[in-house]
């Protein structure tokens, strides 16, 4: 009997629903990254879940490097992979044990259309109302999770697996991205410290950066999406049973525990 080869979306999708991981020899890989972010929207529809923002990875040489990237990468988050605060997550729902990244992310107060003006950083400010410290947990679908072509990584969400945003404050409150630290903690030890100049220089570039991609390829942001901006502290590795908390200073933190 002839083997079938179905779409790379359908792949992906079938792979999210069954919980069985893909190997990455036995799919085709997009050309370019255009057909990646192609093969992204159609996974996007097949996915039984609203789309309620979108993160944006591969913000520092170091992620870059790690991916096989030149420049950010970015993926949609579903309404069912944004959790609050104080959650539970069972990792047994996810194909590979997650990595850890701690983040700045943003509420849009405005709806951000294509064919609109190119944004700057500065531009990219004016359209947050909430800036928050956040919480991402990253995995791919395929057998050997990172260690895939990135065009793959692409039309698999760019790596999103879970997103959980701390409270969040007015963005005057935060004047200085740049500067401002967060602190990764497993158990209540702090693992890890960056600033937001990680982050492409500033998470208001990083922002922008998604606006410009999406005015691209025709994509509206609306009004109330959240964005997660990269990762500040950079990437580590969990385990069952563990809390993992972002310390955001007068941002306030987020905090998830992680079971199996």
């Amino acid at each position: 009997m002839a083997t079938v080869t179905l779409p790379l979306p359908v792949t992906l999708a079938h792979a999210r629903l069954t919980m069985e991981a893909v190997d990455s020899s036995e799919v085709a890989v997009p050309e370019s990254a255009s057909l990646a972010y192609d093969a992204q929207d159609q996974l996007r529809e097949l996915i039984d879940s609203p789309v309620v923002g979108w993160k944006v990875g591969a913000t520092g040489p170091a992620s870059q490097t790690k991916l096989g990237v030149k420049a950010p990468i970015c993926g949609p988050v579903f309404e069912r992979t944004l959790f609050e605060s104080g959650s539970s997550v069972d990792v047994s729902e996810f194909h590979h044990q997650p990595g850890l990244e701690s983040e700045f992310a943003f509420t849009l107060g405005v709806t951000v259309h294509p064919g609109g003006p190119v944004m700057t950083g500065v531009s990219a400010r004016e359209m947050v109302s909430m800036v928050h410290p956040a919480i991402e947990l990253v995995c791919s679908r395929f057998i050997n999770n990172f260690e895939v072509d990135p065009a793959l990584l692409v039309a698999d969400g760019a790596l999103h697996t879970a997103l959980v945003l701390g409270s969040g404050s007015k963005p005057e409150e935060a004047p200085d991205l740049v500067s401002h630290e967060l602190r990764t903690l497993v158990d209540g030890a702090a693992i890890a410290s960056g600033t937001g100049i990680e982050v492409l220089g500033d998470p208001y570039e990083s922002l922008a950066w998604l606006c410009n991609h999406l005015s691209r390829r025709g994509v509206t942001l609306p009004s109330g999406s959240v964005v997660t901006t990269g990762a500040a502290t950079g990437l580590h590795t969990t385990a069952i049973n563990q809390v993992v908390t972002t310390d955001g200073g007068d941002l306030g933190s987020v905090a998830l525990t992680l079971t199996g």
